[in-house]
């Protein structure tokens, strides 16, 4: 089973310095790991360069089946060590900066008052970044609002989401129109965010005309800007609840003009959800 986690943590990494590191082996070690693979197949997997690792077709199908042997692997331990009737370990969980800070809160509230031996590691970030931790393995899960391109993680809406344009009561411009909205400030998500994802198709699919643009990493930081006055949002409405109660955010009033996505949860893909995780998704679902 080592020799097969080895390899593949060697596909994902596609270096075998990062591979030695992920795996707090030696470089020799894992090449030793994979030569004894290929010798126990009287097959190739690995084609090597002086910059990066690739697969040979018989590397291919032995990845594909390799997942499904890992997760098969890690059911059996599951199925062995762990307590049928009540679930405990923990399970490390991705977010997006939208889902982690407004919604997953009280999802793990709910499940760790009915499983109190579960643990739960949450790392937030970007969407792009997630779907990233997904595909090196570094979490068992992630939720997300954007898309995701990888062929290794499959991704599976669980709600839908609406963004609107939002303002503070002291911004002082009418906008009452689609052509209002043109030359105007907007404080906006980084690039590999969901949010920045909808604002630019919103921006593109309304022909807006966008007069400057100040860029930060979160939500809460938009928040604040954008309620001390400056510019315009594009923002969950999952995520100014709060805001909209205090009056310290107001909707823009401009009929029809909000994006639709979904908030999705991604795994690796070829791995079977081990119990835990399954007991999230019926939380989330």
């Amino acid at each position: 089973m080592e020799e097969l986690e080895t390899f593949v943590t060697l596909v994902r990494e596609k270096n075998f310095t990062r591979t030695a590191a992920k795996r707090a082996l030696s470089q020799p070690t894992v090449s030793v790991h994979i030569k004894n693979l290929e010798r126990e197949f009287s097959t190739a997997f690995i084609k090597r360069t002086t910059k990066h690792v690739s697969l040979t077709p018989e590397g291919e199908l032995f990845y594909d089946q390799a997942l499904q042997m890992r997760a098969l692997y890690k059911n059996l331990q599951e199925t062995l060590y762990q307590k049928k009737q009540q679930a405990s370990g923990l399970i490390r969980i991705g977010a997006s900066f939208t889902i982690g800070e407004y919604l997953l809160p009280k999802i793990i509230a709910n499940l760790h008052a009915s499983h109190e031996q579960l643990d739960f590691h949450i790392t937030i970030g970007n969407t792009d970044a997630m779907i990233e931790a997904v595909r090196r393995l570094d979490v068992d899960i992630s939720l997300v609002e954007g898309h995701s391109h990888s062929r290794d993680v499959i991704q599976t809406s669980f709600q839908q989401d609406r963004l609107v344009i939002v303002r503070s009561p002291l911004f002082k411009k009418p906008i009452d129109t689609l052509e209002d909205l043109h030359d105007q400030m907007w404080v906006i998500r980084e690039e590999g965010s969901g949010t920045r994802q909808s604002f630019d198709h919103l921006i593109a699919a309304n022909a807006i005309r966008v007069g400057s643009r100040f860029t930060f990493s979160s939500t809460q930081g938009i928040k604040g800007s954008v309620s001390s006055g400056m510019g315009l949002a594009l923002l969950s409405e999952a995520a100014i609840q709060e805001e909209l109660h205090h009056g310290t955010l107001e909707i823009v009033p401009v009929e029809g003009l909000y994006e639709k996505r979904a908030f999705s949860y991604v795994l690796t893909k070829g791995t079977k959800p081990s119990r835990n995780i399954e007991l999230l998704l019926d939380y989330l679902l």
